[in-house]
């Protein structure tokens, strides 16, 4: 690429001592007896002292001492001397000095000096190449041509009639303004290419032809020529310079904008750019700077060349164009290291400016590859968008945008085809929530959260259903919409797919992730008028899922929308509740059963302002688990609880002895948040951990959930334990519950209510209290209605309950009386059933 950008060095002798060489049209090389350039100098002072007094005054002039210089002599054949005046031209436009001496027959001394150090219309003729016009005829002494440069001396002179070179001339003007031309509309070019799209690779193409506009018109000598305000050529060293080192970064920067170099290549690259370009800079104060920024040069053109090598295997059209740009420029290059090599072998004039010709090539070449490599770029933004548009970027599955598309098009189908059969034109809808899914982002980490997502999705659009769209329809809510000709018993199989499916854990990044998906439902037909009213349906059988306990499937009915509305109102009136403080806590008793002292409490939220509109609790913890409130309830029971417990202990009623259970929901536990507010009242009241007991209802054990790493961990680190209440209702099994090892286990009050009749109740009820044995763990049996159902669990071996017969929820003022009567009672004999009628 920048190989013989300066051009190539070759061995040049001292300033002073290089011999003269003889030059002719005949050879262009041949010996002659070796004059240095200074001796040549001197002699032709003493001729132009003895010169004839009608010649024209000559200053020979003094050569500087700091630049390498090399004399020719030149020998015109017979035939030019006699036709018309000769131009001795070196072929070489970047020269320094070329200083022609010449003697004619008269005895008088003629002296042309020309190239980048004097002025361009000191040239005998205008002309891109430096000359100097010799008489028609010749004196004793031959003439002479001197050539001084820093970088190399070129043997590239001849001898040519003036009619000849003139003509040359022109057509080398011509070709010069077009190259320059060329250059400045590319240059053009690229400055509307980077206003159009700003990238490091329209920047760098900018740089580079810049710097090679800069270099040609420096190097042919056009800019002082051609603009009035080119600097005087007092600076041309000092220009040349710029001019070269600006080109080697300048021809750098579309390298590594485009071929994108990487490791130890791209230090190289670097390196060998910096250097070479520093040598260049510093010729303009050191000579030999210029030798070793050319040197560098072909090391970086190898470097160059084995980039090349590993990108050419990409299939990239752009690539080959840059690859065949930065062929033509080494070819010229080539051309005119033949040249130099060759010491003056008679070559066409153009290949003087075979390597700007190359450059200019290569800058078109360039251009191709760059327009390619953006076109290119802008076809994948299109794309890009299109599927931004359409896929979300995670899951690679549709996004919400495209699925309402859909969505809409399934109810406009619907519309057209709604007077045909029954299922012709309804399309089924899943609306599917990870229920919990937040948790796995808490405990996992954004990162396993999102590979669980994608795993998700990857799963769906691999299970093969009959779907018109699977999309992503928000954090980790998924709809599928089916396709219209599907059967309806495809959608309901297909979420029961899902939900066979995801029942067992997976395993992601060496982790055991378990997805819950609820599922709700929806028909859609031509009694809907926009996807919105498609959503809300399907959010409300959705939200009848997760009330249900989760992991199922249900179907929209129109009475769901009355319901959801019932259920708004209750929500509206719940946050009425918790924000102006009207819950509140009742507490039961559990008891020893022999003696009826009592062992602990269970706290039971009670909401006076939505009982007198006949809501029950259970209701209201549904709903609120459904819209995300049980933190706000959580906290208020936390606080209500541990307050009353700090009144019961100044009141000198509450024992170490004693526990109190806190209601909760798998959800709550699974969060954790619940477990911190606990922890941190309790330190804050200095209340013992031991204290309080979680009551968890059984049917939340039958779920499929990891509680040796969801729960467990937690409940240990606060010291807190667990109680199971309804046990017998659900489907936890002995080894969870043994794994969980609770604090106590209630039987379920349906259990009790039929024991006294059933006997198979009986034999549930004794397998229950011995299995509670064996773990270590209480039986309570709780909502004990009668003395029948009392003396029976006292037969069986029950120790402890709980129930009406014994006491009701009461406040926290009348529990209070209630433990002191208990506290007398027990002093009583108990021959006498007054002490019973007394606590109840």
């Amino acid at each position: 690429m920048l190989l013989l950008l300066a051009g190539p060095a070759t061995p040049v002798s001292a300033a002073s001592n290089a011999d003269a060489t003889q030059i002719s049209n005949a050879d262009a090389a041949q010996p002659a007896t070796p004059i240095s350039a200074a001796d040549w100098l001197q002699r032709y002072r003493a001729l132009a002292a003895a010169a004839p007094a009608s010649c024209p005054p000559a200053s020979i002039p003094v050569l500087s001492g700091h630049a390498p210089i090399r004399a020719f002599v030149l020998e015109p054949s017979a035939d030019q001397q006699a036709s018309e005046p000769l131009v001795a031209t070196l072929k070489d436009p970047i020269l320094e000095s070329f200083i022609v001496l010449a003697q004619d027959a008269d005895g008088c001394i003629h002296i042309g000096e020309s190239g980048r150090l004097a002025p361009f219309d000191q040239r005998s003729i205008s002309s891109p190449f430096p000359n100097s016009r010799l008489p028609l005829s010749f004196g004793t002494t031959s003439p002479i041509a001197i050539v001084m440069d820093h970088k190399s001396i070129r043997p590239w002179i001849e001898l040519v009639p003036e009619s000849q070179f003139r003509r040359l001339s022109e057509r080398l003007w011509i070709a010069l303004g077009m190259l320059t031309g060329i250059l400045t509309t590319l240059f053009l070019i690229a400055i509307l290419m980077t206003r159009y799209q700003r990238s490091a690779l329209t920047l760098a193409y900018l740089g580079y032809i810049a710097a090679l506009l800069f270099y040609q018109l420096q190097a042919t000598g056009l800019g002082p020529e051609w603009l009035p305000f080119w600097p005087a050529p007092s600076t041309q060293h000092l220009l040349q310079a710029l001019a070269v080192g600006s080109a080697v970064i300048g021809m750098s920067l579309p390298v590594f904008a485009f071929l994108r170099p990487r490791g130890r290549l791209r230090s190289l690259l670097l390196i060998s750019v910096a250097l070479s370009a520093t040598g260049f800079y510093l010729s303009a104060q050191i000579a030999e700077a210029y030798r070793f920024g050319a040197a560098i040069l072909p090391v970086l053109a190898i470097l160059v060349i084995l980039l090349l090598a590993t990108r050419l295997r990409d299939d990239e059209p752009g690539v080959r164009w840059f690859s065949a740009g930065l062929a033509v420029t080494l070819f010229g290059g080539g051309i005119q290291a033949t040249s130099v090599v060759t010491q003056g072998a008679w070559l066409p004039p153009l290949t003087a400016f075979a390597f700007p010709i190359g450059n200019l090539i290569e800058s078109i070449c360039w251009l191709t590859a760059i327009a390619l490599r953006l076109k290119a770029q802008h076809l994948a933004l299109l794309e890009r968008q299109l599927s931004e548009a359409k896929y979300d970027s995670l899951t690679d599955s549709y996004n919400r945008r495209h699925v309402r598309k859909r969505i809409n098009l399934a109810i406009a189908k619907a519309k057209r085809t709604s007077s045909s059969r029954k299922d012709n034109g309804v399309s089924g809808l899943l609306y599917i929530d990870l229920c919990g899914f937040k948790d796995i982002r808490d405990r996992f980490g954004q990162a396993v959260g999102d590979e669980a997502l994608r795993r998700f999705s990857s799963l769906l659009q691999g299970m093969g259903f009959n779907v018109d769209a699977i999309g992503r329809y928000g954090g980790h809510e998924f709809v599928i919409l089916m396709h219209q000709d599907a059967h309806w018993s495809e959608t309901e199989g297909a979420a029961a797919t899902i939900l066979s499916r995801f029942q067992e854990a997976l395993e992601l990044d060496n982790q055991s992730i378990l997805i819950r998906p609820d599922i709700g439902i929806v028909r859609i037909g031509a009694q809907y008028s926009d996807v919105d009213e498609v959503m809300e349906d399907a959010s409300r059988a959705l939200r009848v899922s997760t009330q249900l306990g989760g992991r199922r499937a249900t179907l929209f009915e129109p009475q769901m929308r009355d319901r959801a509305k019932i259920e708004q109102e209750l929500l509206d009136a719940l946050e009425e509740a918790i924000r102006n403080h009207q819950l509140d806590l009742h507490y039961q008793p559990m008891v020893a059963l022999e003696n009826m002292s009592p062992v602990g409490f269970e706290a039971l939220l009670r909401c006076p302002h939505l009982s007198e509109k006949g809501i029950g609790i259970e209701q209201i913890f549904a709903s609120a688990e459904s819209a995300g409130m049980l933190k706000s309830i959580g906290e208020r029971v936390i606080e209500l609880a541990l307050a009353q417990i700090v009144d019961w202990q100044r009141q000198g009623v509450w024992s170490t002895s004693f526990f109190l259970s806190l209601n909760v929901c798998q959800q709550q536990l699974i969060d954790g948040r619940f477990l911190e507010s606990l922890h941190r009242a309790s330190q804050r009241l200095n209340i013992d951990a031991g204290a309080i007991r979680l009551e968890l209802s059984e049917r939340s054990l039958g779920v499929d959930l990891d509680w040796s790493h969801h729960v467990l961990p937690r409940l240990l680190n606060q010291q807190v334990l667990l109680g199971i209440d309804n046990f017998g209702t659900g489907l936890a099994s002995l080894t969870m519950l043994t794994d969980l090892q609770p604090d106590y286990i209630k039987i379920d009050k349906r259990l009790v209510a039929v024991m006294a009749t059933l006997p198979r109740a009986q034999h549930l009820a004794r397998a229950a209290r011995l299995f509670t044995a064996e773990t270590g763990s209480l039986a309570i049996a709780e909502g004990i209605e009668t003395n029948v159902q009392l003396e029976t669990l006292l037969e069986l071996g029950f120790e402890h309950g709980q129930g009406h017969l014994i006491a009701g929820p009461m406040s926290g003022s009348e529990t209070a009386s209630w433990l002191q009567l208990a506290a007398r009672a027990h002093e009583q004999p108990r021959g006498d059933s007054l002490w019973q009628r007394q606590l109840h």
